[in-house]
């Protein structure tokens, strides 16, 4: 290495600055995230707890009638369906909430690697089975409704569903699991990088 390389590598180490962490501000950037987490499971919990309260009016109070029973059976699955999910999307709130950022920086690590873990562990069983299962339960609703039409009305109404169940399926679910993914990462990356530093102080060893 000549003169001037050395120069050169000894002034770019001198204008980049140390890094460093402010345990405040990503402790503020997590809660921020947090909340966020939990907006999200709360209104989708809503959401899909009030759209069986639509459904059943539908099928049971309202002047429509349906000829056959299948399509009674399937109202109450696409209901029974839309709850128990909006269900399990309140017990993720009540998770979420659960998660103190008063405790040490350890324990709360602990309890955002643990909530993941379980929340990737969720998504990897009920996602596809709850896309299955109402799936399965609009096919009933559908032998009655779409026998009604003329064969085009059966076709674009048959395309419109799947386009919309494909579209909900591998792009809008796909593109907020993953806003849910990154924003429980960056969470745990901050609380790691306090975590670091500390151990650093503790060591008489500073963070760079």
């Amino acid at each position: 290495m000549d003169n001037f390389d050395h120069l050169k590598q000894v002034w770019q180490q001198q204008i980049i600055p140390a890094q460093t962490i402010n345990p405040a501000e990503l402790n503020k950037d997590n809660v921020d995230h947090q909340r966020k987490l939990e907006r999200t499971q709360l209104l989708s919990a809503i959401a899909l707890l009030l759209t069986p309260v639509g459904i059943i009016w539908m099928g049971f109070f309202s002047p429509i009638h349906f000829q056959s029973t299948l399509t009674y059976v399937a109202i109450v699955l696409i209901s029974a369906i839309s709850a128990t999910q909006g269900l399990i999307n309140v017990g993720l709130f009540v998770r979420l909430r659960r998660i103190d950022i008063s405790m040490s920086t350890t324990q709360h690590l602990d309890q955002w690697q643990h909530y993941y873990a379980y929340r990737k562990q969720l998504i990897r069983i009920n996602l596809p089975l709850y896309y299955l299962l109402l799936n399965g339960a609009f096919g009933l609703y559908f032998i009655e409704i779409l026998g009604l039409m003329p064969l085009a009305g059966r076709l674009i109404s048959l395309g419109m569903y799947l386009a919309w169940m494909l579209y909900a399926y591998f792009i809008l679910g796909k593109r907020t699991l993953r806003k849910e993914q990154e924003r429980i990462e960056i969470i745990i990356h901050n609380l790691q990088a306090i975590q670091h530093q500390l151990h650093s102080s503790a060591d008489g060893n500073p963070s760079k």
